[in-house]
């Protein structure tokens, strides 16, 4: 009896602690607006390598300043999460003092040495590779692309990935 008891009060413990969790808010929806053209899935790539896709209900502008979800820009990350929902560009450097210092960091060559890459096109040219943990057999590589809103922040949590291989470099 008093094992059902001390049961039943962690049950009632968890349900009230998963409803804190807001799980309503979260959006488990699968979004098939962008399909990858190249390369194909785990396809063995040599750099440089370009990863191209098509896009449907969303049109690229740029930095305009825009905040729709509809326009603004790609993120494409290179063997690396994309940044958090709702941060924008600045967060890349978030843990980097000398970013942080300068009001024009993250620029493009300070983010492609992060392995990101922005884009109004459905494209990107990858001229190198993250260099990959040691072992044997060809190295594993991945992209995620994620949308931006015309000021640099992440749209929504919807990413992309396709991951992709290359012949192993010698340490």
């Amino acid at each position: 009896m008093r094992h059902s008891a001390t049961a039943l009060l962690l049950c009632a413990a968890a349900a009230s602690s998963l409803s804190a969790c807001d799980v309503g808010r979260l959006q488990f929806t699968n979004d098939h607006r962008l399909s990858f053209v190249s390369p194909a899935s785990r396809a063995k790539v040599t750099v440089p390598v370009t990863i191209s896709w098509s896009m449907k209900d969303f049109t690229p502008s740029g930095l305009d300043g825009s905040t729709s979800d509809s326009t603004g820009l790609y993120a494409v990350f290179v063997d690396r999460a994309p940044m958090p929902v709702g941060k924008d560009l600045k967060w890349i450097g978030h843990d980097d003092t000398s970013c942080q210092r300068d009001p024009r960091c993250p620029d493009a060559a300070y983010l492609a040495a992060q392995g990101v890459y922005i884009t109004q096109q459905p494209s990107v040219r990858i001229d190198t590779l993250p260099p990959a943990h040691a072992g044997v057999g060809d190295e594993e590589h991945f992209v995620n692309v994620v949308l931006l809103n015309g000021k640099g922040r992440r749209i929504g949590e919807t990413g992309w990935y396709r991951e992709f291989r290359s012949k192993r470099r010698s340490s």
